[in-house]
């Protein structure tokens, strides 16, 4: 007997679903239930009905419900007019609509610091092509020992 087996790799938490425990989800993890522990997914959409509560790891994040305690977002970061999140955040990249809501501990990963404009820190610090040599021991012209005064 032949199956149809869908290898898409995806996810779907349909709204009255709750899971507790660990999730490992290859592709997109779409949450519009109640997630309590761990997801780990390479792209999480979490609808407006969705709430994850737990540690969040992805590359990519959209939030339209809410997301709770630690989150690793290593790339982008959309918290939704609807959204809420709170935590310690990770994140490389994040976009908030006005609306949307964050509270707690963020820091920027993985990211080129961005210095203002016009300022150069590197140009500051001297760079040595190569070491210093010692110069040859030739004594000064009018030096100890020539006396030259007449």
């Amino acid at each position: 007997m032949a199956t149809n087996i869908d290898q898409s790799n995806n996810l779907v938490i349909g709204n009255g679903v709750t899971f507790k425990g660990t999730l490992n989800v290859p592709k997109k993890a779409t949450i519009y239930g109640t997630v309590d522990g761990e997801l780990t997914a390479e792209e999480i959409f979490i609808g407006q009905s969705g709430k994850i509560t737990g540690k969040v790891t992805a590359r990519s994040i959209e939030v339209e419900g809410e997301m709770h305690q630690v989150i690793h977002c290593r790339d982008h970061l959309h918290i939704r007019a609807t959204g809420k999140v709170s935590g310690k955040l990770e994140y490389s990249q994040i976009q908030i609509e006005r609306g949307g809501e964050f509270r707690g501990e963020m820091q920027q990963v993985g990211a080129p610091p961005v210095y203002p404009a016009g300022s150069n820190p590197t140009a500051a610090k001297p760079v040595m092509s190569a070491p210093a040599t010692p110069a040859a021991a030739t004594p000064p012209a009018g030096g100890p020992g020539n006396n030259n005064a007449n």
